[in-house]
């Protein structure tokens, strides 16, 4: 491990690829669709993307067509679904680089429908079931007829659940919202696979959570494929990321003395504190001031140490008193490692685990198999 002068990101494809393959063995008879949108949730959609193709991967999805141009410029024989659908003013987009579109409204399917004369392509039609975001109402479903559908090429009815992946609480009522609100959208997605008699597409989560028995044909993952856990019991998933960052400074505080901005940490007793080199302008959450971990290494020892004070732009201070210096200062500290994944960090700070992995930058970036 080498000195580092600046935090440095390790991105495991080899994981990333092992990830892929317990979700395929785990729904042995649906396609598996990887979400690489807003850059594969910021760990780098062009090397994700090829990591997968060598898995026999072909069907990504993204959010919008210039994250599509960005892939297709690098891969010419995958196919690209665009969540966010044909835009105005995007038409030759989705022309010249063959993306497929998401359809999500009336309008979108007419624009589509212009087009199609230009391409070959199939698209995907978004069903509203209750998330009340992206997809066609229910009151619109009519007026897509089998003729025009087969027309359109239609080749997927997909949607997108609310709630399966929130966990129960002590919250009656907040619970009896989740299971109405699952409950509604099951029976909704089931009324558009009877209306459209096409194939079902939804996410990873409402297919763990299908306790409806209704077929899915195809499932959009991404979350998971990083390494994010939110089904640990029914799908045991490989922390994808690790995070180093550099040792600054040690210095030897007073006990009373008090440590960062608004002197939020008083020392109980003499304490050695380690400077490190990361922030939030790094997007390491702000929450984890005074009650975040960081991990030091000596060997195959592991210690951790306390994150104390606030966490300023580029640096924040833990607590070394307890920690052999050469642990210290022979190696970098870990914000994220194999023990202590983006799942605890998510945890510690309070804050969505897709949040904090899209928000990561300044960084060096690596990646290895």
């Amino acid at each position: 491990m080498g000195t580092l002068l600046r935090p440095q990101i390790t991105v495991h494809l080899n994981a990333v690829r092992e990830n892929y393959a317990r979700i395929r063995k785990y729904a042995p008879n649906a396609e598996i669709c990887p979400v690489v949108k807003s850059n594969a949730y910021g760990l780098g959609a062009v090397e994700i993307v090829r990591a997968l193709i060598a898995c026999g991967c072909r069907n990504f999805y993204v959010s919008t067509a210039l994250e599509g141009i960005e892939l297709r410029d690098k891969f010419s024989d995958i196919q690209i679904n665009v969540l966010n659908g044909l835009q105005n003013g995007s038409r030759e987009l989705f022309r010249n680089y063959r993306l497929t579109p998401v359809i999500n409204s009336l309008e979108q399917l007419k624009n589509w429908e212009d087009l199609l004369s230009e391409v070959k392509t199939s698209c995907i039609l978004d069903v509203e079931t209750g998330f009340n975001r992206l997809g066609l109402p229910e009151k619109d479903w009519s007026l897509c007829t089998s003729e025009r559908l087969k027309n359109a090429h239609v080749s997927v009815i997909m949607t997108h659940f609310s709630c399966v992946s929130e966990s129960q609480s002590d919250d009656i009522e907040r619970n009896r919202t989740i299971e109405e609100q699952n409950r509604r959208q099951y029976d909704a997605y089931g009324r558009s696979l009877q209306r459209f008699q096409l194939p079902g597409s939804v996410a990873l989560d409402a297919f763990v959570q299908n306790s409806t028995n209704l077929p899915i044909a195809q499932i959009r993952t991404g979350a998971a494929l990083y390494g994010i856990n939110v089904f640990p019991e029914k799908l045991s998933l490989q922390p994808t990321v690790t995070l180093e960052v550099p040792v600054l400074q040690t210095e030897l505080i007073r006990k009373g003395e008090r440590v960062g901005y608004g002197a939020t940490w008083e020392a109980k007793r003499d304490t050695v504190v380690a400077v490190l080199g990361i922030g939030y302008s790094h997007g390491l959450p702000r929450s984890l001031s005074n009650c975040g971990t960081v991990w030091f290494r000596k060997g195959s020892d592991r210690y951790p140490a306390s994150v104390i004070g606030r966490i300023s732009m580029g640096l924040i201070t833990c607590d070394v008193t307890d920690i052999p210096s050469e642990a210290v200062w022979t190696g970098n500290a870990m914000i994220l490692d194999e023990r202590y994944t983006i799942n605890d960090l998510c945890i510690d700070a309070d804050r969505s685990d897709c949040e904090i992995l899209c928000n990561f930058k300044e960084m060096d970036w690596r990646y290895v198999d």
